[in-house]
């Protein structure tokens, strides 16, 4: 759960009233990243001509680092699936009382796809950001088919933003697809309770995260 202040405010927080739908796409590619670099310091994209979230320059540096700074791009990612983690709950029957439930937070939002036809040299190098995954300190941006991004949005400060914090990263080895479908590799990650209370979805100036960012060397 959030958590919650005591003693309550004053009265209930205005809950601002809703002038546009918000909805992201369909996943088709992530842009994976450390979260912190060595000294501590937060990976983000900030405001401006070269390092701003909507700048193909911006993107294209940070792909070029060869520090804790450094972001690569997955392959195209298929049959995309999230469910928002439900409540976890305390009691019922006769523990509590009326028999009701008490929530006492939120479990993990699951992430699974579906890497097809992806050569197992590329799957190999993937398997690799697992250990960045377990070491608490990888993150991803989304790309939906429209060429948007979702991203954290710093709190306070405009234009900034962060990768989304993932945990239990898994890459599977190759399926065998035979005679009804293509070879495979499944791959999957939990988001943290909570994930989305910032995330923001962007929309590039110049260019498109699916088609303009390539590994260097499919340039």
């Amino acid at each position: 759960m959030n958590v919650c202040t005591c003693p309550a405010a004053a009265s209930l927080e205005t809950i601002p009233a809703v002038t546009c739908p918000e909805n992201f796409g369909q996943i088709q590619k992530v842009a994976f990243c450390r979260l912190a670099k060595a000294d501590g310091t937060k990976n983000s994209f900030t405001t401006g001509t070269a390092t701003g979230i909507t700048k193909l320059a911006a993107w294209t540096a940070k792909m070029a680092k060869t520090d804790g700074e450094k972001v690569v791009i997955s392959p195209y990612i298929q049959a995309p699936t999230s469910e928002a983690g439900e409540a976890r709950t305390f009691g019922g029957g006769n523990d509590t009382l009326g028999g009701v439930e008490i929530t006492i937070g939120r479990n993990p939002t699951p992430f699974s796809g579906v890497l097809r036809s992806v050569p197992q040299s590329v799957i190999k190098v993937m398997k690799s950001l697992q250990c960045e995954a377990q070491s608490e300190n990888l993150g991803v941006f989304l790309f939906d088919e429209n060429g948007n991004i979702e991203a954290i949005a710093d709190g306070t400060t405009a234009g900034t933003y962060y990768p989304i914090p993932i945990r239990g990263l898994f890459i599977s080895d190759k399926g065998h697809g035979g005679l009804e479908a293509p070879d495979s590799n499944n791959i999957s990650w939990s988001f943290l309770p909570n994930y989305s209370d910032n995330l923001a979805i962007v929309t590039p100036d110049d260019f498109n995260p699916l088609t303009d960012l390539v590994p260097a060397s499919n340039t």
